[in-house]
């Protein structure tokens, strides 16, 4: 276990490495000038432009660029945003609670709902809880998170007027700043809930067709054990890699609820960034993202083998 564990530790490093030269070769070749936003268009001043493009080091071969950036990355410094006043860094800390705690709630809400339903599909299959847990997650799945908000919103301001909208900062009221995450996260996680069920489902309809099973329903083990203690450990494989996917996805992947709730999180930091080319809030939160997602997927490897005893035989 301890070499699976530094062979998967080299591996993400080096993912990451790879990671870190993509986004910053691609930046660059996104079309726009980050100094466009610097520029006068009634009375353009090309001297100006580039003492400041000398300034920041955008003169500089492209190599060069990359080991700066590299070295700043490596002691925490993701450099300064160039079309806002602060630092990329505090920028991140400022918004990435945000994503975290709402990819996290969304999580959590997707767990809760995903995984009994799709047990009790399972083990009602052909039935009427299956049919309803099916039919169910098509229609959660092809309603996007953002469809279902726009319209709690608008039926909220006809007649509740909850202050569901916007975010209040962690530090000034940690507990109205949770409950301003909790609708949208509930929304995102009915969606990621209509998944886990289907996967849950379906690897649990597989294990149970399996011959171990059939040995302890022979045996005469009652249906509540042989699905709690035989057949779901041996299902949630293929579950918790949807589950760390879906987590990772979620860090980056909620600009359009972001916007729908006014949420300042990652994704809408992104967005930010591409629109005025600022090449280190795009470098920073691509990488970012990309450092989550290798995380989360070296946190689903190590719990492979606390599910499943056979993977541990495969690690060694």
């Amino acid at each position: 276990m301890p070499r699976y564990i530094v062979s998967r530790v080299l591996t993400s490093l080096f993912v990451l490495l790879v990671l870190s030269v993509l986004v910053f070769s691609m930046v660059r070749i996104i079309p726009g000038d980050p100094l466009a936003a610097f520029a006068d268009p009634a009375n353009p001043d090309p001297v100006a432009l580039e003492k400041l493009r000398h300034e920041l080091g955008l003169d500089q071969p492209w190599i060069t660029q990359y080991f700066v950036w590299l070295g700043g990355v490596l002691h925490g410094d993701f450099g300064r945003a160039l079309t806002v006043p602060s630092s990329v860094s505090s920028l991140i800390a400022a918004r990435l609670p945000v994503s975290l705690g709402l990819a996290t709630l969304a999580t959590v809400f997707g767990i809760l709902m995903g995984v009994p339903a799709g047990i009790l599909a399972a083990t009602r299959h052909r039935g009427a809880a299956d049919g309803v847990v099916r039919g169910t997650s098509f229609v959660l799945m092809a309603a996007p998170p953002f469809v279902l908000g726009t319209v709690l919103i608008l039926v909220n301001s006809l007649t509740l007027r909850l202050p569901i909208i916007g975010y209040a900062g962690a530090a000034g009221d940690p507990l109205r700043a949770l409950g301003m995450l909790v609708l949208p996260a509930f929304l995102i996680g009915l969606v990621m809930a209509a998944v886990l069920a289907r996967y849950t489902r379906g690897s649990l309809l597989d294990t149970l067709g399996q011959d171990f099973v059939r040995t302890a329903r022979a045996k005469g083990a009652s249906p509540g054990r042989l699905v709690g203690r035989h057949a779901l450990r041996n299902a949630l494989i293929p579950v918790t890699t949807v589950v760390g996917i879906e987590l990772a996805a979620l860090v980056g992947g909620t600009v359009v609820i972001e916007a729908v709730f006014a949420l300042p999180g990652m994704g809408s930091l992104l967005l930010t960034g591409i629109r005025a080319s600022d090449y280190p809030i795009i470098q920073a939160t691509v990488l970012l993202i990309g450092a989550i997602y290798v995380l989360i997927n070296f946190v689903v490897d190590l719990v492979y083998p606390l599910i499943d005893p056979r993977v541990r035989v495969h690690t060694r």
